[in-house]
């Protein structure tokens, strides 16, 4: 699985490749995060109390003209820094998207 995480993950270690379909109209990629911690988007205080989980779904390039979509499971933190205005913060996708993006 090694070889086609490299090939099909813009991010290789960053994410673990869940599944991976083949239709002639959609490609969905589905993957989850690796890193056990996140930092805090205000304060950047590193957190591994999880608050919740979602599906982020992005819209990469087509491949050979047919739609592809990322699906990351993303999940919530708790920020334990008192003095953070934010209590709770998703964790950041760095190398694949940028904060509210839709795309890749």
């Amino acid at each position: 699985m090694s070889d086609a995480r490299t090939v099909f993950l813009p991010a290789s270690k960053l994410l673990d490749l869940i599944s991976f379909e083949l239709t002639k109209r959609h490609h969905p990629i589905r993957e989850n995060l690796r890193a056990a911690t996140a930092p805090c988007a205000v304060c950047g205080k590193q957190s591994g109390r999880v608050h919740s989980r979602y599906t982020r779904t992005l819209a990469d390039l087509p491949w050979q003209g047919v739609a592809v979509t990322v699906r990351v499971r993303v999940r919530r933190f708790f920020c334990d820094q008192r003095a953070c205005d934010r209590a709770i913060f998703a964790e950041p996708l760095f190398d694949i998207a940028t904060r509210y993006a839709c795309r890749t």
